[in-house]
C-alpha cells in the first residue's frame, strides 16, 4: 500500500509540474508573439526610413544637378557680359 501511496505522490508532482511547465509555455509563447509584433512594427518602420533615406538620396543628386546647372548658367552670364562690356567699349 505504501508503494502505491509513494506512486500516487510521484504522479501528483508530475502533474503538477506538467501544469506549471504549461502555464510558463503559455505565458512564454505570449511573449514570443509581443516579441514578433514589435518585431513587424520594427521592420515596418526601418522600410519607412530606407524609403526616406531614398528620397533624401535622389533629393542629394538633384541638388547637385541644379548647382551644377546654376555654375554653368552662371559661367555662361559671365562670358555673354564680357562680351558686351566688349562690344560697348
Amino acid at each position: 500500500m505504501e508503494k502505491i501511496q509513494m506512486l500516487e505522490e510521484k504522479i501528483s508532482k508530475v502533474i503538477d509540474k506538467l501544469k506549471f511547465l504549461n502555464e510558463e509555455n503559455a505565458a512564454l509563447n505570449g511573449k514570443v508573439s509581443e516579441l514578433r509584433a514589435e518585431l513587424t512594427k520594427k521592420d515596418e518602420e526601418l522600410k519607412m526610413v530606407r524609403q526616406e533615406l531614398g528620397s533624401i538620396d535622389s533629393l542629394k543628386t538633384d541638388i547637385n544637378k541644379l548647382n551644377s546647372e546654376r555654375e554653368s548658367v552662371r559661367s555662361q552670364v559671365e562670358n555673354l557680359i564680357k562680351e558686351l562690356e566688349s562690344v560697348e567699349l
